[in-house]
């Protein structure tokens, strides 16, 4: 089965916003010492956006990357591949080859720390699976942990909450409930449609709405790339691409419970993005 091409929005978003900022940087410089308040916030909200986009990049195709693993990626190489239209599967493995195994194992020790006895059974089990090469059956558990995580998180901290279908709206309220008014002026698209690109443009428009605090930097540092890794994980279904030879440009979550993909078509590389995924939600759901 081949990938999907990826959706360029989120690619036209950063190409355009690498040409703004190239197109006014002799006019900050220019206009810096006149008006040195206002340059700085023109630079601030143009440089604040162009990290969302190059993070919706990477969520785009599933990588969520933890700040200190970043520094050991040329994640310039992603992006100029991305542009190229590299295809994903090339990408992926390029990424996946910077992580080594001893690295995984110390996300899986540091995810253990925050879970019950039941659900460190279940990662242990997924990693053992993932060590085996059986990355199908590591990623349905692996998915699994990652719903229950934000389903679990809504209901220690709401004592009236409904039956809340999907674990994007659980993961959307408890952004809303922590974050919003306080470092955003927007509202996060927890119950926007993913049609037409509607849940995408929305989590854009939030994630520009941030209030710079350098009290939530931490917070912001995973908060950013996980919403996007998680937007395309719970990203629509087409089931007719299966007929005609295609899966999803990135590991999709119905495709893998529904059991759509062959067996053969989740790598290493999905395994270590749902790694990835999970020790984020985790480390951000610890610190709130």
């Amino acid at each position: 089965m081949t990938k999907k091409p990826m959706n360029s929005l989120f690619l036209n978003y950063l190409i355009e916003s690498e040409n703004f900022i190239e197109a006014n940087v002799e006019k900050w410089l220019q206009d810096f010492k006149q008006d040195t308040e206002k340059t700085i916030n023109e630079m601030s909200e143009a440089t604040n956006a162009h990290v969302v986009f190059m993070m919706a990049c990477l969520g785009e195709i599933g990588w969520c990357l933890p700040k200190w693993k970043e520094k050991n990626i040329e994640l310039g190489k992603a992006f100029k591949d991305l542009n190229n239209k590299v295809p994903i599967s090339e990408i992926d493995v390029g990424l996946a080859e910077c992580f080594k195994e001893r690295e995984i194992e110390a996300l899986v020790l540091l995810i253990d720390n925050q879970f019950t006895d039941s659900d460190k059974a279940k990662l242990d089990f997924a990693f053992e699976l993932y060590l085996k090469q059986e990355y199908f059956t590591s990623a349905v558990l692996l998915a699994g942990l990652i719903d229950s995580v934000s389903i679990n998180q809504v209901l220690k901290t709401n004592e009236n909450v409904g039956n809340i279908s999907q674990c994007w709206k659980c993961y959307g309220e408890v952004i809303q409930q922590n974050f919003k008014g306080m470092y955003f002026s927007g509202e996060f698209p927890f119950n926007k449609s993913a049609k037409d690109d509607e849940r995408g443009k929305a989590t854009i428009e939030f994630f520009k709405s941030i209030r710079h605090d350098v009290c939530f930097d931490a917070k912001k540092d995973i908060l950013i790339p996980l919403s996007f890794a998680l937007l395309k994980f719970f990203d629509n279904s087409y089931w007719q691409d299966k007929q005609n030879g295609y899966i999803p440009s990135s590991i999709n979550r119905h495709w893998l419970v529904h059991s759509m993909y062959d067996y053969d078509d989740i790598t290493r590389a999905d395994c270590i993005k749902l790694f990835c995924m999970l020790y984020q939600i985790v480390e951000l759901y610890s610190m709130l």
